[in-house]
């Protein structure tokens, strides 16, 4: 054979060596652990050497997991500062997760990038992996959808949010310019910080994100994807939102008196679709706000009622409809129509009543469902003062809950003051309130991230 036949050979041998598999991620060796590709197709599992492990970022006490994907396959957690001696000579993939430190309000929630990953550790080697953790700039704070000020989003650091306060917003983000109110009058985040809102103007798209990174300072802000589902016909168009557990994102529509659901596929990319018949619930009288509960059931306001679908109803396919509804009363026996729903730490449901400017608590066996209907007295009835506007609630890491209050004001209830109920003559007075003039009115309310025992998608454990 030729030298030119030979040099052929070899490259064609490289190539194929090299070459990823079906499914676009890294080729394996004999072992099954990951070649690491063009690197790993040439490092030889000959021999041993070391590792030492790196870790910037994290304040003291917060734990850094990092693993390392042997040559052989075998996961090997390593301890920041650690060096691991006598490692197998090979090709290593190295991870970080994230990371949170803790907060009695809301935890700042960490990022890492690994400086080298895949690794090739040759014979008598010492490699040094540096894993630097930075906060996700939208973690950290309570956001706070904004109307009638210049700042439409505003976001409060967790410390100033400690006791009753005057503090600016730490973050005061506007439009675009040709948009409008960028985050309507609800939020929601997904698990990597990127803010869901509703366009609040026929100019906006129904949907829109902002992409966690742009969130950590004031400013204009464009959104990173534009979602617009061929659906609804009036105004107001969409209401609020909220994630299923499997990463889609529901929406009530209020005047069409239907659900939207956008499957998470959709969401990976700014465009135009039509939903098919899997993503849309109508039939509805008028559904205002929604939550899904820890078995993944959807709840929502409905005018005079709330309404249960359960998880499995909601699957593709299935007839989507509601097994279950509950009508809520006073010991007067005044209605109480709900609007606002959050659940809490134990599995109780929260829930708003605009008119009548109360919160009742619904636990988890009123929420059980027994035959088609319920109506049922609260066992918890808190009367808010009548200057407040209900249009969020938020559940913070210490079971305290957030609450638009009157204009200009936040305001948070203790955990010790959800237990007895009031009246509107004596009502319930939040035992924090944070006044803001860079607050006008405030609408939907969110932390990021939510707190690891509530049943939301933007939790982190």
């Amino acid at each position: 054979m030729s030298s030119v036949s030979l040099l052929a050979l070899v490259g064609a041998l490289a190539s194929v060596a090299c070459t990823e598999s079906s499914d676009g991620s890294p080729g394996t060796d004999d072992s099954g652990a990951p070649d690491g590709g063009a690197e790993g197709a040439t490092c030889s599992n000959e021999g041993a050497g070391s590792i030492a492990i790196v870790v910037t970022g994290l304040p003291d006490g917060v734990d850094a997991k990092i693993t390392l994907t042997t040559p052989a396959g075998a996961e090997v957690e390593a301890a920041p500062g650690a060096t691991l001696a006598d490692q197998p000579a090979g090709t290593y993939a190295v991870t970080a997760a994230r990371a949170a430190s803790p907060d009695p309000v809301v935890r700042t929630l960490y990022e890492a990038s690994v400086s080298e990953s895949p690794l090739c550790l040759a014979d008598g080697e010492s490699k040094t992996v540096t894993v630097t953790y930075a906060p996700v700039p939208s973690s950290h704070k309570l956001w706070a959808t904004n109307s009638n000020a210049s700042g439409q989003l505003l976001a409060f650091a967790a410390g100033s949010l400690t006791e009753t306060g005057s503090p600016s917003a730490s973050v005061a983000t506007t439009g675009a310019s040709g948009q409008g109110a960028h985050a309507g009058r609800s939020i929601a985040f997904d698990k990597d910080g990127n803010a869901w809102g509703i366009g609040a103007t026929t100019v906006d798209a129904p949907l829109l994100r902002f992409a966690a990174a742009d969130l950590g300072e004031s400013g204009a802000k464009t959104p990173d994807r534009k979602i617009k589902p061929a659906f609804g016909t009036c105004l107001p168009g969409l209401a609020s939102l909220a994630f299923a557990p499997d990463g889609a994102l529901w929406a009530t529509a209020t005047c069409d008196k239907a659900l939207l659901r956008v499957p998470s596929a959709q969401l990976a990319e700014s465009g135009e679709y039509t939903p098919d018949a899997n993503d849309v619930v109508s039939g509805l009288e008028g559904p205002r706000h929604l939550a899904f509960d820890r078995d993944g059931n959807l709840w929502i306001s409905d005018e005079t009622r709330l309404r249960r679908f359960a998880a499995a109803a909601l699957e593709p396919g299935q007839p989507h409809e509601s097994d279950f509804e509950i009508e809520v009363k006073s010991a007067d026996d005044a209605a109480l129509p709900p609007d606002l729903v959050a659940f809490d730490a134990e599995g109780n449901l929260w829930v708003s009543s605009f008119g009548a400017n109360a919160i009742y608590k619904l636990t988890p066996a009123n929420l059980a469902p027994e035959g088609a209907s319920r109506t049922l007295v609260p066992s918890v009835h808190l009367s808010i003062p009548v200057s407040a506007l209900l249009e969020g609630l938020a559940f913070d890491e210490s079971g305290g809950l957030w609450l638009t209050y009157s204009q200009g004001k936040i305001a948070r209830l203790a955990p010790s003051q959800l237990g007895t109920s009031t009246t509107p003559g004596n009502p319930t007075i939040p035992e924090t309130i944070v006044t803001s003039a860079e607050i006008g009115s405030a609408g939907g309310l969110a932390f990021f991230p939510a707190p690891a025992a509530l049943p939301l998608y933007g939790r982190f454990e």
